[in-house]
């Protein structure tokens, strides 16, 4: 490439939208083109100035996982908001976020204004999720019945035999949503995390099959 007409910060005014797709048998080949693009798109996005009122850049990045360690992306995401940029990582379990950065998984977890989970296909996931939820109080209620004679020998029909019944209720505490559970989850719904709020289940909006918008990424 000899030259090109697109600067990142063409991104940041609203006049451009940027899509890099690798096919999976040329990320390794071109793993390092796409980690190079992914880096400076983060660093001069920084250093430019955000209108004020103006949306954030979104850095939508499928497979985060597979571009390895990025560390302009590790520095940079607990100030994202303030940079005016939001990312948005997708990856299919803890596991390849822990791999990518070790001890600093945690970082991108702690400073997400929202956590998506779908249904977890590992262990590892599905207990995180369980243990971010934490527990919610249950009540449940229990009914005995018991008959009661007193000792020795009466006559039939004396009326020393007693009957007695009762209920009685009682709170517990149970995980919202234990790891089975979550592994259970149908392919329709999702998880969501919030800072300062309640979690949600909610259903995913598939934009192919959703009426209003449906035909929009073909332009």
């Amino acid at each position: 490439m000899a030259r090109s007409d697109f600067g990142w910060r063409d991104l940041r005014d609203g006049s451009a939208t940027m899509f890099l797709v690798l096919p999976p048998d040329r990320m390794g080949a071109y793993s390092r083109w796409l980690r190079l693009l992914v880096a400076q798109a983060v660093a001069e996005l920084a250093r430019a100035p955000q209108r004020s009122g103006a949306p954030p850049v979104l850095l939508l990045l499928d497979e985060f996982a597979a571009l390895g360690r990025l560390e302009p992306v590790l520095q940079a995401a607990g100030l994202m908001a303030g940079l005016g940029l939001q990312l948005w990582p997708i990856l299919q379990d803890l596991a390849q976020l822990r791999a990518a950065y070790g001890e600093s998984a945690p970082t991108f977890l702690a400073n997400a204004g929202l956590v998506q989970v779908g249904a977890p296909a590992d262990l590892e996931t599905a207990t995180w999720l369980s243990r971010t939820l934490g527990n919610a109080t249950v009540e449940y209620a229990t009914a005995t019945a018991g008959t009661s004679r007193p000792a020795g020998w009466l006559p039939l029909g004396s009326g020393g035999t007693s009957v007695s019944e009762g209920t009685a209720t009682h709170l517990a505490a149970r995980p919202l949503l234990t790891p089975d559970e979550a592994m259970r989850l149908p392919p329709h719904a999702q998880v969501l995390l919030r800072p300062g709020k309640a979690p949600a289940l909610a259903l995913k909006l598939r934009h192919f099959a959703d009426p209003e918008f449906r035909g929009l990424p073909d332009g």
